[in-house]
């Protein structure tokens, strides 16, 4: 496009750099979920689906709070208090796995 590009902050533009409306994006994805035969989710979803991921991984409260653009690390423990909690639960269990070795597992399970 050389000179006739269009500078824009934006991840999906036209050809040419210039914005597209949001619509654009969500009507294209949801044509492609149907082409797919996959399960009807919205790309909203997939941005939740993504912070939960991160959190269940243990990444930092604070970096997810960040990549989600949240202003407050307390908006995305809100939000998200639900995968917090099962993340908590789930550490809660590694002490245990560490220190009780596979022998002793094997036989109690």
């Amino acid at each position: 496009m050389g000179d006739r590009w269009e500078n824009s902050d934006r991840v999906f533009t036209q050809f040419g750099g210039k914005p597209i409306h949001p619509d654009s994006i969500t009507g294209w994805f949801r044509d492609f979920i149907v082409k797919t035969d996959l399960p009807k989710i919205s790309i909203h979803s997939l941005r939740h689906t993504n912070i939960t991921l991160l959190i269940a991984a243990g990444v930092p409260l604070r970096t997810v709070s960040y990549r989600a653009g949240h202003a407050q690390t307390s908006t995305t423990a809100n939000i998200y208090s639900h995968a917090i909690r099962t993340a908590d639960e789930m550490a809660a269990d590694v002490p245990d796995d560490i220190l009780t070795p596979a022998s002793v597992r094997r036989n109690i399970g």
